[in-house]
């Protein structure tokens, strides 16, 4: 009979076989390609849902390292007038009575007007945070790591001269002379010719040193408040005196800030004596001060 074929039954298609057909074909599941696993149409809703928070938490951890870096790197860049600031700020007054809440004062202005100003220039202050007590506790190692170099016995250079003229480890006990003998020795280490200057025959200049045909003429201070302009305006004028390329003040202490200014118009440079040991000439020269104070 037409209309049977195979001799079964047949109805023609009415409005509710396509209806199942259109929801069949629409929740019929797709499969991921080479691994035949389906994924229903809520499961792609659902993996991008993850995909973006993963993206986003992988970008937060890259920022994040970023801004560490960078703190890592301020820190390193100031270490050694960190020590400076912590000598003076943790010494005793005449009164033998040290004042803690200086040298906490002093490291709040560190952190908020160097590290957290130059996060916020990079936009990455939200990670100030989470990283102020590691940082802190970085500025207290690496301070640690200095002070304990500084007063370590250090090995002779080869050129050093022999017998009780070379002073290897820094005390606050000593005298300007054995001073100004350590901070010679420590220059050696870093490759220069260095060598005090007659007591009473110094016009200002307590250590001559030369490398590659560079004079540089250094006036030691072992202080226990921090070094005013008059020692600037001493090493400046000795520097014209001996026809020196570069001048500068080395100190077991800080430096005021007229000294500084002084010493920023002069070009004298305001150096820690544990800075000597790596001294070149490379760090003599001008740079811009993109830190300043």
């Amino acid at each position: 009979m037409a209309g049977k074929p195979n001799g079964g039954s047949f109805s023609p298609p009415g409005p509710f076989s396509h209806a199942v057909h259109h929801k069949l074909a629409t929740s019929a599941p797709s499969f991921l390609p080479g691994h035949g696993i389906a994924i229903l149409p809520a499961d792609f809703l659902l993996l991008t849902f993850f995909l973006i928070l993963w993206f986003q938490y992988r970008h937060r951890v890259k920022r994040k390292r970023k801004a560490w870096q960078l703190l890592c790197h301020l820190i390193a860049r100031h270490q050694y007038t960190l020590v400076q600031r912590q000598q003076t700020c943790l010494t005793e007054d005449h009164y033998g009575v040290v004042d803690q809440k200086c040298w906490q004062k002093e490291l709040d202005y560190f952190c908020q007007s160097i590290l957290l100003n130059c996060l916020m220039q990079e936009n990455l202050a939200e990670f100030w945070p989470s990283l102020q007590q590691r940082t802190l506790q970085r500025i207290k190692r690496v301070m640690k790591i200095l002070l304990k170099q500084n007063q370590d016995p250090m090995p002779l250079p080869p050129n050093a001269a022999a017998g009780g003229s070379t002073i290897r480890r820094f005390s606050a006990n000593m005298d300007p002379l054995d001073y100004e003998r350590f901070c010679a020795s420590l220059l050696r280490q870093a490759g220069w010719q260095a060598h005090p200057t007659p007591p009473g025959a110094d016009q200002g200049t307590d250590i001559i040193a030369e490398q590659n045909n560079i004079r540089l003429v250094i006036q030691c201070k072992l202080y226990s408040r921090p070094v005013g302009n008059k020692a600037v305006q001493e090493i400046f004028t000795a520097r014209q005196h001996r026809q020196a390329h570069y001048a500068a003040v080395v100190s077991n202490a800080g430096y005021t800030r007229p000294a500084r200014q002084l010493a920023h118009a002069t070009g004298v440079h305001l150096l820690h004596h544990s800075q000597l040991s790596t001294l070149s000439i490379m760090d003599l020269q001008p740079h811009p001060d993109l830190f300043r104070s």
